[in-house]
Formats: C-alpha cells, structure tokens, sequence
C-alpha cells in the first residue's frame, strides 16, 4: 500500500467518532428551522433543505449508524458531501458535533475489524487512533450505496 497525506473531517454520532475525506465535503452547515420531509423514503432519510438553489437530501447519520433519530442540539450540524464533484449528487449528513480537520497518512489507518454491520453502514476505511481516540474513517461510496438501495 502506497502512502498519500490523508485529510479528514471528523464529527461524532453519539459517544463515537467518525470521518470522512475533507476534500469531498462541501459545507458545514447550521441545522435549519425546516427540514422538507419528502414521502416514502427510509427512516434515515430526513428530508431536503434548500442550498443556494440546489436540493440537498439529507440523512440522519444516527439512525444510519444504528442509533435512535437524533435530538437537535447547540452542536448538531450537516456536514454537505458531494463525492462525485456533480450538484445532483450532493448529499447533508446530520451529525451530532463536527469535531476537527485531521491531517494524517493514509499508512496510518488499521482496517476496521467490526463483528457484523456498524448501522446500515458496512464499509469503513480504516480506524485512526489519535491522542486516544478511536476514529472511524466511513467509506462515503459505501454511504451513496446504501442510501440509493
């Protein structure tokens, strides 16, 4: 495996910490009043806010790691995905706090070793640990599938 400098944001969903590749978020937003529910879509999907003109879906990424729907806090923001550099696939994630950006080395992810599922989602990156803390690195293809399932 070649080593390349990794660059992550990383948020927390409930008492665990996650991340995903900086260079494909697209804004960090404040959670706003109204979140337009749209009909027969899955659990996690909350609805879809309006950005600068674009429709953005956006998921509840508790309930999509296996936790009750999230509770609006001071902290609670949408991290704005958008992985295939297209304004149709752009993609809010609810998340409970974004925490930091996270410069390190893809040499230093070890392969996440899960005993089944972590939520709906099935494929991490790798885990870092840093100053203690074990971080999730979520595969945002994988996200993309499941949520297009």
């Amino acid at each position: 495996m070649t080593s390349q400098d990794l660059t992550l944001l990383s948020f927390k969903i409930g008492e665990d910490i996650f991340a995903v590749d900086a260079l494909q978020v697209n804004h960090i937003l404040e959670v706003p009043s109204t979140i337009t529910a749209v009909p027969n879509t899955p659990v996690f999907m909350l609805g879809i806010i309006n950005l600068h003109g674009n429709i953005v879906p956006v998921v509840d990424m508790r309930i999509l790691m296996g936790n009750e729907k999230t509770i609006n806090g001071a902290d609670t923001s949408i991290i704005v995905i958008n992985p295939n550099a297209e304004q149709e696939s752009r993609l809010g994630l609810l998340v409970d706090m974004v925490k930091e950006v996270i410069e390190t080395n893809q040499s230093e992810l070890t392969e996440t070793v899960t005993d089944g599922k972590k939520g709906l989602i099935d494929t991490f990156e790798g885990t870092l640990c840093i100053n203690e803390e074990f971080i999730h690195v979520i595969d945002i293809k994988n996200i993309m599938e499941v949520i297009e399932k």
